[in-house]
Protein backbone atom coordinates (compact mmCIF):
# COMPACT_ATOMS: atom_id res chain seq x y z
CA UNK A 1 0.00 0.00 0.00
CA UNK A 2 1.65 3.35 -0.81
CA UNK A 3 2.32 5.79 1.98
CA UNK A 4 2.54 9.41 1.40
CA UNK A 5 2.41 12.65 3.68
CA UNK A 6 1.11 15.90 2.57
CA UNK A 7 4.22 18.35 2.46
CA UNK A 8 1.70 21.14 3.23
CA UNK A 9 1.64 22.52 -0.57
CA UNK A 10 -1.02 25.37 -1.06
CA UNK A 11 -1.77 23.48 -4.76
CA UNK A 12 -5.52 22.27 -4.34
CA UNK A 13 -5.12 18.53 -3.83
CA UNK A 14 -9.06 17.48 -5.86
CA UNK A 15 -8.43 14.74 -8.25
CA UNK A 16 -10.97 13.65 -10.80
CA UNK A 17 -9.99 9.68 -11.28
CA UNK A 18 -11.81 8.21 -14.42
CA UNK A 19 -11.72 4.68 -13.33
CA UNK A 20 -13.55 3.22 -10.12
CA UNK A 21 -11.81 3.35 -6.50
CA UNK A 22 -12.88 -0.22 -6.44
CA UNK A 23 -9.74 -0.78 -8.87
CA UNK A 24 -7.60 0.59 -6.38
CA UNK A 25 -8.91 -1.24 -3.51
CA UNK A 26 -8.77 -4.65 -4.90
CA UNK A 27 -4.79 -4.09 -5.30
CA UNK A 28 -4.46 -2.38 -2.12
CA UNK A 29 -3.37 0.90 -3.46
CA UNK A 30 -5.65 3.37 -2.46
CA UNK A 31 -5.32 7.26 -2.38
CA UNK A 32 -3.06 8.56 0.56
CA UNK A 33 -6.06 9.99 2.92
CA UNK A 34 -4.87 13.72 2.22
CA UNK A 35 -5.83 13.54 -1.22
CA UNK A 36 -9.26 14.23 -2.36
CA UNK A 37 -9.83 12.19 -4.89
CA UNK A 38 -13.68 12.00 -6.82
CA UNK A 39 -14.69 9.13 -8.44
CA UNK A 40 -16.57 9.31 -11.72
CA UNK A 41 -17.68 7.89 -15.22
CA UNK A 42 -16.16 9.38 -18.36
CA UNK A 43 -19.13 9.18 -19.45
CA UNK A 44 -20.80 10.96 -15.96
CA UNK A 45 -22.53 14.58 -17.16
CA UNK A 46 -21.42 16.46 -14.27
CA UNK A 47 -17.78 15.62 -15.11
CA UNK A 48 -16.54 18.89 -15.83
CA UNK A 49 -19.29 20.93 -13.55
CA UNK A 50 -16.93 18.66 -10.61
CA UNK A 51 -14.13 19.30 -12.43
CA UNK A 52 -14.01 22.98 -12.24
CA UNK A 53 -11.29 23.24 -9.12
CA UNK A 54 -9.87 20.21 -9.73
CA UNK A 55 -5.65 20.08 -10.53
CA UNK A 56 -5.08 16.79 -11.82
CA UNK A 57 -6.56 14.06 -13.83
CA UNK A 58 -6.20 10.04 -13.12
CA UNK A 59 -7.27 7.99 -16.31
CA UNK A 60 -6.24 4.34 -17.61
CA UNK A 61 -4.59 4.28 -20.78
CA UNK A 62 -7.07 2.50 -22.40
CA UNK A 63 -10.38 3.88 -23.49
CA UNK A 64 -11.85 6.91 -25.66
CA UNK A 65 -10.79 10.37 -26.22
CA UNK A 66 -10.60 12.60 -23.63
CA UNK A 67 -12.38 15.66 -24.60
CA UNK A 68 -10.60 19.43 -24.41
CA UNK A 69 -13.79 20.83 -23.20
CA UNK A 70 -12.50 18.82 -19.04
CA UNK A 71 -9.16 21.08 -19.47
CA UNK A 72 -10.45 24.31 -21.12
CA UNK A 73 -13.45 24.67 -18.74
CA UNK A 74 -11.56 23.95 -15.40
CA UNK A 75 -8.18 24.38 -13.86
CA UNK A 76 -6.85 20.61 -14.26
CA UNK A 77 -3.00 21.04 -14.80
CA UNK A 78 -1.65 17.56 -15.00
CA UNK A 79 -2.90 14.05 -16.22
CA UNK A 80 -1.47 10.76 -14.88
CA UNK A 81 -2.14 7.72 -17.12
CA UNK A 82 -2.03 4.24 -14.79
CA UNK A 83 -0.02 2.65 -17.61
CA UNK A 84 1.87 3.80 -20.63
CA UNK A 85 0.05 5.27 -23.58
CA UNK A 86 -0.83 8.45 -23.90
CA UNK A 87 -3.01 8.43 -26.99
CA UNK A 88 -6.82 9.33 -25.39
CA UNK A 89 -5.35 12.34 -25.33
CA UNK A 90 -5.05 15.64 -27.82
CA UNK A 91 -1.55 16.09 -26.64
CA UNK A 92 -1.26 19.00 -29.05
CA UNK A 93 -3.37 20.71 -26.95
CA UNK A 94 -1.72 19.77 -24.16
CA UNK A 95 1.46 21.03 -25.24
CA UNK A 96 -0.10 24.48 -26.13
CA UNK A 97 -1.92 24.80 -22.79
CA UNK A 98 1.10 23.49 -20.40
CA UNK A 99 -1.12 20.76 -19.18
CA UNK A 100 1.75 18.14 -17.50
CA UNK A 101 1.19 14.58 -18.48
CA UNK A 102 2.72 11.66 -17.22
CA UNK A 103 2.43 8.02 -17.85
CA UNK A 104 4.35 5.01 -16.11
CA UNK A 105 6.90 3.21 -18.06
CA UNK A 106 7.77 -0.40 -17.49
CA UNK A 107 5.57 -1.66 -14.66
CA UNK A 108 3.68 -4.14 -17.35
CA UNK A 109 6.94 -4.94 -18.98
CA UNK A 110 7.51 -8.11 -17.44
CA UNK A 111 3.78 -9.48 -17.62
CA UNK A 112 3.81 -8.19 -21.60
CA UNK A 113 6.82 -10.17 -22.06
CA UNK A 114 5.21 -13.02 -20.67
CA UNK A 115 2.49 -12.47 -22.95
CA UNK A 116 4.79 -12.83 -25.89
CA UNK A 117 6.66 -15.66 -24.88
CA UNK A 118 3.22 -17.72 -24.27
CA UNK A 119 1.50 -16.52 -27.74
CA UNK A 120 4.67 -17.49 -29.45
CA UNK A 121 5.14 -21.02 -28.51
CA UNK A 122 1.02 -21.82 -28.73
CA UNK A 123 1.10 -20.52 -32.40
CA UNK A 124 4.70 -22.01 -32.99
CA UNK A 125 3.21 -25.33 -31.72
CA UNK A 126 -0.23 -25.16 -32.45
CA UNK A 127 -1.81 -24.88 -29.15
CA UNK A 128 -4.60 -23.29 -29.51
CA UNK A 129 -7.52 -25.44 -30.33
CA UNK A 130 -5.88 -28.98 -29.13
CA UNK A 131 -8.42 -29.11 -26.04
CA UNK A 132 -11.37 -28.68 -27.81
CA UNK A 133 -9.92 -31.29 -30.74
CA UNK A 134 -9.16 -33.87 -27.94
CA UNK A 135 -12.68 -33.41 -26.15
CA UNK A 136 -14.26 -34.15 -29.86
CA UNK A 137 -12.22 -36.76 -30.24
CA UNK A 138 -9.84 -36.12 -32.88
CA UNK A 139 -6.87 -36.89 -30.75
CA UNK A 140 -5.11 -39.11 -33.49
CA UNK A 141 -5.94 -36.85 -36.44
CA UNK A 142 -4.62 -33.68 -34.32
CA UNK A 143 -1.40 -34.96 -33.46
CA UNK A 144 -0.39 -36.13 -36.94
CA UNK A 145 -1.24 -32.97 -38.27
CA UNK A 146 1.15 -30.84 -35.32
CA UNK A 147 3.73 -33.23 -35.83
CA UNK A 148 3.51 -32.92 -39.45
CA UNK A 149 3.48 -28.99 -39.42
CA UNK A 150 6.93 -29.10 -37.96
CA UNK A 151 6.52 -26.93 -34.58
CA UNK A 152 9.80 -25.19 -33.04
CA UNK A 153 11.47 -24.78 -29.92
CA UNK A 154 12.33 -21.08 -29.18
CA UNK A 155 16.05 -21.63 -28.54
CA UNK A 156 17.67 -20.99 -31.58
CA UNK A 157 15.22 -18.62 -33.20
CA UNK A 158 15.44 -14.72 -33.86
CA UNK A 159 13.49 -12.56 -32.25
CA UNK A 160 12.77 -9.25 -33.86
CA UNK A 161 11.77 -6.37 -31.35
CA UNK A 162 9.99 -2.94 -33.06
CA UNK A 163 10.19 -0.42 -30.87
CA UNK A 164 13.37 -1.21 -27.77
CA UNK A 165 11.76 0.94 -24.75
CA UNK A 166 11.31 -0.72 -21.21
CA UNK A 167 8.91 -3.17 -22.83
CA UNK A 168 10.30 -4.00 -25.49
CA UNK A 169 13.73 -4.84 -23.61
CA UNK A 170 12.18 -6.83 -20.95
CA UNK A 171 10.48 -8.92 -23.75
CA UNK A 172 14.41 -9.70 -25.40
CA UNK A 173 15.65 -10.18 -21.78
CA UNK A 174 13.25 -13.06 -21.57
CA UNK A 175 13.39 -14.30 -25.37
CA UNK A 176 17.06 -14.14 -24.83
CA UNK A 177 17.00 -16.21 -21.60
CA UNK A 178 15.55 -19.09 -23.95
CA UNK A 179 17.89 -19.10 -26.46
CA UNK A 180 16.85 -16.30 -29.03
CA UNK A 181 19.23 -14.22 -30.85
CA UNK A 182 17.82 -10.63 -30.59
CA UNK A 183 18.23 -7.97 -33.23
CA UNK A 184 15.75 -4.52 -33.24
CA UNK A 185 14.51 -1.37 -34.41
CA UNK A 186 13.87 1.53 -33.27
CA UNK A 187 14.61 4.76 -34.49
CA UNK A 188 14.02 6.78 -31.55
CA UNK A 189 18.04 5.08 -30.42
CA UNK A 190 16.74 3.92 -26.73
CA UNK A 191 19.32 3.52 -23.86
CA UNK A 192 19.89 -0.52 -23.88
CA UNK A 193 20.47 -2.05 -20.64
CA UNK A 194 23.66 -2.79 -19.84
CA UNK A 195 22.81 -6.60 -19.78
CA UNK A 196 21.43 -6.34 -23.45
CA UNK A 197 23.52 -4.31 -25.18
CA UNK A 198 25.73 -6.98 -25.63
CA UNK A 199 23.38 -9.53 -27.11
CA UNK A 200 21.26 -7.29 -28.70
CA UNK A 201 21.86 -6.13 -32.09
CA UNK A 202 20.58 -2.87 -33.90
CA UNK A 203 18.96 -3.12 -37.35
CA UNK A 204 17.21 -2.09 -40.32
CA UNK A 205 13.15 -2.17 -40.04
CA UNK A 206 13.19 -4.10 -43.83
CA UNK A 207 15.98 -6.39 -42.75
CA UNK A 208 14.78 -7.16 -38.85
CA UNK A 209 11.67 -8.22 -40.95
CA UNK A 210 13.10 -10.15 -43.87
CA UNK A 211 15.36 -11.94 -40.90
CA UNK A 212 13.50 -12.61 -37.82
CA UNK A 213 11.39 -15.55 -36.76
CA UNK A 214 9.55 -13.63 -34.32
CA UNK A 215 8.57 -9.75 -34.66
CA UNK A 216 7.10 -8.40 -31.53
CA UNK A 217 5.70 -4.65 -31.42
CA UNK A 218 6.21 -2.40 -28.33
CA UNK A 219 5.61 0.88 -29.73
CA UNK A 220 3.26 3.79 -28.86
CA UNK A 221 0.71 4.62 -31.64
CA UNK A 222 1.44 7.72 -33.27
CA UNK A 223 0.89 9.49 -36.35
CA UNK A 224 4.31 7.54 -37.37
CA UNK A 225 3.18 4.04 -36.28
CA UNK A 226 0.11 4.05 -37.83
CA UNK A 227 0.06 0.89 -39.70
CA UNK A 228 3.54 0.86 -39.43
CA UNK A 229 3.31 -3.04 -40.46
CA UNK A 230 1.09 -3.60 -43.73
CA UNK A 231 1.23 -5.17 -46.92
CA UNK A 232 4.40 -4.17 -47.86
CA UNK A 233 6.08 -5.84 -44.64
CA UNK A 234 4.66 -8.48 -44.87
CA UNK A 235 5.65 -9.54 -48.11
CA UNK A 236 9.27 -9.21 -46.48
CA UNK A 237 9.08 -11.50 -43.93
CA UNK A 238 9.59 -15.40 -43.49
CA UNK A 239 6.85 -18.08 -44.03
CA UNK A 240 7.32 -18.86 -41.34
CA UNK A 241 7.32 -15.85 -39.02
CA UNK A 242 5.42 -15.52 -36.00
CA UNK A 243 4.25 -11.78 -35.44
CA UNK A 244 2.89 -10.28 -32.03
CA UNK A 245 1.41 -6.68 -31.10
CA UNK A 246 0.89 -6.08 -27.37
CA UNK A 247 1.53 -2.58 -28.19
CA UNK A 248 -1.37 -0.60 -29.53
CA UNK A 249 -4.15 -0.96 -32.09
CA UNK A 250 -3.63 0.63 -35.62
CA UNK A 251 0.11 0.30 -35.54
CA UNK A 252 -0.40 -3.40 -37.30
CA UNK A 253 -3.06 -3.18 -40.43
CA UNK A 254 -5.53 -5.03 -39.68
CA UNK A 255 -6.45 -5.66 -42.82
CA UNK A 256 -3.50 -6.48 -44.61
CA UNK A 257 -2.44 -9.21 -41.10
CA UNK A 258 -6.03 -11.13 -42.32
CA UNK A 259 -4.61 -11.44 -45.87
CA UNK A 260 -1.41 -12.49 -44.85
CA UNK A 261 -2.64 -14.90 -42.64
CA UNK A 262 -4.58 -16.57 -45.88
CA UNK A 263 -2.42 -16.33 -48.20
CA UNK A 264 0.06 -17.98 -46.10
CA UNK A 265 2.86 -15.09 -46.00
CA UNK A 266 3.20 -15.22 -42.28
CA UNK A 267 2.63 -18.44 -39.82
CA UNK A 268 0.51 -16.64 -37.45
CA UNK A 269 -0.49 -13.68 -35.05
CA UNK A 270 -1.30 -12.92 -31.44
CA UNK A 271 -2.97 -10.06 -31.48
CA UNK A 272 -3.74 -8.26 -28.08
CA UNK A 273 -5.16 -4.85 -28.97
CA UNK A 274 -7.64 -3.81 -31.87
CA UNK A 275 -8.47 -0.70 -33.81
CA UNK A 276 -11.61 -0.56 -32.09
CA UNK A 277 -12.33 -2.03 -28.91
CA UNK A 278 -14.09 -4.00 -28.47
CA UNK A 279 -13.43 -5.13 -31.95
CA UNK A 280 -16.15 -4.43 -34.15
CA UNK A 281 -18.32 -7.37 -35.74
CA UNK A 282 -16.44 -6.66 -39.45
CA UNK A 283 -13.09 -6.69 -38.21
CA UNK A 284 -11.37 -8.69 -40.75
CA UNK A 285 -9.66 -11.01 -37.72
CA UNK A 286 -12.60 -11.75 -36.34
CA UNK A 287 -13.94 -13.06 -40.07
CA UNK A 288 -10.95 -15.22 -41.09
CA UNK A 289 -12.22 -18.76 -42.42
CA UNK A 290 -11.99 -21.34 -39.70
CA UNK A 291 -8.88 -23.02 -41.15
CA UNK A 292 -7.02 -20.37 -40.19
CA UNK A 293 -8.30 -19.84 -36.71
CA UNK A 294 -5.08 -21.78 -34.94
CA UNK A 295 -3.30 -19.30 -37.17
CA UNK A 296 -3.67 -16.78 -34.62
CA UNK A 297 -4.50 -15.71 -30.84
CA UNK A 298 -7.14 -12.56 -30.28
CA UNK A 299 -7.01 -11.64 -26.43
CA UNK A 300 -8.87 -8.13 -25.41
CA UNK A 301 -5.93 -5.87 -24.23
CA UNK A 302 -4.98 -7.80 -21.32
CA UNK A 303 -1.16 -8.48 -22.08
CA UNK A 304 0.28 -6.05 -19.32
CA UNK A 305 -2.36 -6.65 -16.60
CA UNK A 306 -1.71 -8.64 -13.49
CA UNK A 307 -1.94 -8.41 -10.01
CA UNK A 308 1.48 -7.47 -9.68
CA UNK A 309 1.42 -4.70 -12.60
CA UNK A 310 -1.57 -3.13 -11.40
CA UNK A 311 -0.47 -2.55 -8.41
CA UNK A 312 2.94 -0.89 -9.24
CA UNK A 313 0.88 0.73 -11.84
CA UNK A 314 -1.51 2.29 -9.28
CA UNK A 315 1.19 2.94 -6.82
CA UNK A 316 3.64 4.65 -9.01
CA UNK A 317 0.46 7.12 -10.50
CA UNK A 318 -0.23 8.19 -6.53
CA UNK A 319 3.51 8.80 -5.98
CA UNK A 320 4.03 11.11 -8.94
CA UNK A 321 0.66 12.69 -8.10
CA UNK A 322 2.59 13.97 -5.01
CA UNK A 323 5.42 15.07 -6.66
CA UNK A 324 2.97 17.21 -8.91
CA UNK A 325 1.38 18.95 -5.51
CA UNK A 326 5.13 19.32 -4.36
CA UNK A 327 6.43 20.95 -7.07
CA UNK A 328 9.09 18.27 -7.72
CA UNK A 329 10.37 17.14 -10.80
CA UNK A 330 7.67 14.27 -12.31
CA UNK A 331 8.23 10.86 -13.30
CA UNK A 332 7.71 9.95 -16.99
CA UNK A 333 6.59 13.30 -18.09
CA UNK A 334 5.76 13.24 -21.84
CA UNK A 335 4.58 16.29 -22.38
Amino acid sequence: MTTLKSSGSNINNKIICLRPESDFEEFGEVAPSHFNVIYLSPNDRSLIRKASNASVLLIPAVGPKISNDIFSKTSLKMVQVTGAGIDRLDQDFCARNNIKVCNVLGASAKSVAEYCIFAALTISRRLSKTTDEILSGNYKELRGNIIQDRMFSLSGLTLGVIGFGSIGQETAKMFSALGCQIQYYDPSDPKVAENLSQIAVKNGKEDLLRTSDIISIHVPLIDQTKNLISMQEFSLMKKTSILLNASRGGVVDEHALSQAIQDKKIKGAAIDVFTSEPPEKNNPLLNLPDEFRDSIILTPHIGGITVQSWSELFSRSWINIQRFFDGEELENRQI
